[in-house]
């Protein structure tokens, strides 16, 4: 960590290439496993989406300004992103990989994938305000992208009848 206590710009891109990386994992095998041809072509479309937000992502590492939001209490931002990174449902490629495995309906992939884009955003939400202010504009947009994700799949679920 750049301070005590303080994610710094750079640590946290690069958790957020990392988390790209998990869900592009996690959709690649997902959808040769989705029974449905709409659920496996939205969640081919969803890898090739985690692969475009991690180019996105490496391209910010070139700008690892920090930018120190203030705080209610010392070690307040830390706790909270620990506390993201501790419950998210897509913490690594393996656990991904190991859940699917358990998945035997579509539903069940949709649903777990509503998660991992629910922490996303969470993330980038958090994100956001540690990057440099230039670095803003970017992460809101893969934040709308990531909405749009959670909107997709939750139409999805709802063509499908399972909403």
């Amino acid at each position: 960590m750049a301070e005590a206590g303080v994610f710094s710009s750079r640590e946290m891109v690069e958790m957020a290439i990392q988390t790209e990386q998990n869900g592009y994992a996690f959709y690649t095998e997902a959808a040769s496993k989705a029974r449905a041809d709409s659920v496996r072509s939205l969640l081919e479309w969803l890898a090739g989406q985690e692969k475009q937000h991690e180019e996105v992502f490496r391209g910010m590492l070139d700008k690892p300004e920090l930018h120190i939001p203030a705080e209610e209490y010392p070690g307040q931002r830390e706790a909270f992103v620990q506390a993201l990174l501790e419950s998210r449902v897509l913490p690594d490629r393996e656990t991904g990989l190991r859940s699917l495995q358990r998945m035997t309906e579509d539903d069940q992939i949709i649903q777990f994938a509503l998660g991992f884009e629910k922490d996303t955003i969470l993330f980038m939400l958090e994100m956001r305000d540690l990057v440099a202010p230039a670095g803003r504009d970017t992460v809101n947009k893969l934040i709308a992208e990531e909405k749009g994700h959670m909107r997709r799949l939750l139409d999805l679920r709802k063509e499908l009848g399972l909403a």
